[in-house]
């Protein structure tokens, strides 16, 4: 690694493992955060930040097999085009050798959490590996692939901890996933202008399905919270479900006039998007942690 290092940027290389994309594997932190159990020991910390680094470089495995495989296609991305790979910067053996690091720091990380957490990481490596051999030039099987890695981080993060997950949290999961997914590749189709050279399954997929998908998984992801929020909690829990709405709709509204509609890049740049998570979250945290304990000494 220190020859690499030596060799190549250190910059290239961490633009190679794309570390702002890790904010995805903080859903390995939900299961805990909702079951009220994340700051009950320190032990529950270690756990989920082994689990979260786990799943971080299980990523960054993927993201480099990615950019290997698809060299051609990013060479024709207007953005895609300046990665450490595709520009050359960096050679496909190098590469190759940071795949290898990774991956075996993600099982690493994972030694002292349960076996199962694991299990998830291959099937989420499989998974990988299957969208970018083949997967990702399937219409809508595509989009499902990308909305069953999240789902993955969830089941993750519950086996880690050992908790059980609420089926509204993952149903909540699932349809907001797969929302994001069908606007980043709405949000691709605009950005290609409707020419397929950068990503093949653009071809197959037109504005008015698109935004028809986005339609039904925006209504059914706020429906389904909205619902956890009823049959999970105190009853003061619905009152997030505003600012739900307003970042869906915030998201959807990027997804149209945003150049790239990559989920992980719109919630960074846009501060009213990046401002309802953050509110939402601490709502969300004072209502599970500290609600109960206002209520009883009242």
């Amino acid at each position: 690694m220190v020859f690499i290092m030596t060799s190549y940027s250190a910059r290239d290389i961490m633009i190679l493992l794309r570390p702002h994309h890790w904010v995805k594997n903080l859903l390995v932190i939900a299961p805990a955060f909702f079951a009220g159990i994340l700051f009950d020991s320190y032990s529950n910390l270690v756990t989920v930040f082994l689990a979260f680094i786990s799943f971080s470089m299980i990523s960054s495995t993927g993201y480099i097999l990615n950019d290997l495989s698809d060299i051609g296609f990013d060479s024709a991305h207007p953005k895609k085009q300046m990665r450490p790979v595709a520009s050359g910067r960096l050679n496909k053996n190098t590469a190759f050798v940071i795949l290898v690091i990774t991956l075996f720091l993600s099982f690493f990380f994972a030694i002292d959490l349960p076996y199962e957490f694991s299990i998830i990481i291959l099937l989420y490596l499989a998974l990988t590996t299957a969208y970018t051999c083949c997967l990702k030039n399937i219409v809508i099987v595509d989009s499902f692939c990308i909305a069953g890695g999240f789902i993955l981080r969830i089941a993750g993060g519950g086996l880690a901890i050992g908790v059980s997950i609420s089926s509204w949290l993952f149903l909540t999961t699932f349809l907001l996933s797969l929302l994001l997914a069908f606007g980043k590749r709405r949000a691709e189709l605009n950005y290609s202008h409707h020419s397929h050279s950068f990503r093949e399954v653009l071809k197959y997929y037109n504005p008015g399905f698109l935004d028809a998908a986005i339609s039904i998984f925006s209504t059914t992801s706020i429906l389904s919270f909205s619902l956890y929020t009823v049959n999970v909690g105190p009853e003061i829990f619905i009152i997030t479900v505003p600012l739900v709405c307003f970042g869906i709709l915030r998201y959807i509204y990027l997804v149209q006039i945003d150049a790239t509609g990559d989920p992980t890049e719109v919630l960074i740049g846009d501060k009213w998007l990046l401002l309802s998570v953050v509110l939402w979250l601490i709502l969300t945290g004072f209502i599970i942690y500290f609600y109960d304990l206002i209520r009883f000494h009242h």
